[in-house]
């Protein structure tokens, strides 16, 4: 069964009318352990995790540990592995250390082009190396993130990794995203947030931000005009439209 995005239409309009929970539900009654979440252990996706565990839905859990993070978030992730016992967190690494890549290449990150290649190296390329074990990777993207974001669909595709994304948060605002946080004290933040760091990623790559700055701000400072890091989809330009191929047996729940 090939899907187009046009495909996906009449899905996400029923699926944009539910609730996070309800999506989670869908994706694991619909894909079970072909689904996978994906976190990089910010208070979205751990959120998402704690959301999926307390519905005794048992996913994978998807970690690019790149090597590069601050130990606040390493140990994000072990505590949510600890705490979340229905959930098997699983950290993907890259092929070379960073030492060995700065060794070989040198610091990539310190130039446009260079952080791209970079972050192929570090994320993208270990989440690929999970090609074929999944066919639903869940993340944590929402629509008043802003930028391309506001574009994202509760369910798109990934031609790269071959399988759906889905999105359960699309619809969630940061005010409701930040009551479910207060709602249920058992969710794992990373420390860093309450450091002033509103998104966070590898050390050299992520600041905090001001008060009157865009959440993003802090990532990448040092480079003019970049945003994103191209592990999702939705953050890539790409004009070309993707097709995806999933087993038959899926089609009765995606069409």
């Amino acid at each position: 069964m090939e899907l187009t995005r046009r495909d996906l239409d009449p899905l996400n309009e029923r699926l944009d009318a539910l609730t996070p929970d309800a999506v989670l539900r869908w994706t694991w009654e619909t894909f079970g352990r072909r689904a996978a979440l994906l976190s990089s252990m910010q208070r979205a996706g751990t959120a998402l995790c704690h959301m999926a565990d307390r519905a005794g839905l048992g996913f994978d859990v998807l970690f690019v540990d790149t090597g590069a993070l601050h130990p606040e978030t390493l140990a994000t992730r072990d505590e949510l592995a600890r705490t979340h016992r229905r959930l098997s967190v699983i950290s993907l690494h890259p092929a070379r250390t960073v030492a060995e890549q700065t060794r070989d290449e040198g610091p990539l990150w310190l130039t446009p082009d260079g952080q791209a290649r970079c972050c192929e190296l570090r994320k993208s390329d270990p989440l690929h190396t999970a090609r074929g074990r999944y066919d639903a990777l869940v993340g944590s993207l929402r629509r008043d993130e802003g930028g391309a974001r506001s574009r994202v669909r509760v369910v798109d595709l990934d031609e790269v990794m071959g399988a759906l994304r889905v999105h359960p948060f699309a619809n969630l605002t940061a005010a409701q995203l930040d009551a479910y946080v207060r709602a249920h004290g058992d969710v794992v933040v990373n420390p860093l947030h309450a450091y002033g760091y509103r998104t966070i990623g590898c050390v050299h790559c992520t600041t905090p931000v001001r008060d009157d700055e865009d959440d993003r701000a802090g990532r990448w400072r040092h480079l003019k005009d970049v945003a994103y890091c191209g592990i999702n989809p939705t953050d890539r330009a790409d004009a070309r439209e993707p097709a995806v191929t999933l087993d038959d047996r899926y089609a009765p729940a995606l069409r």
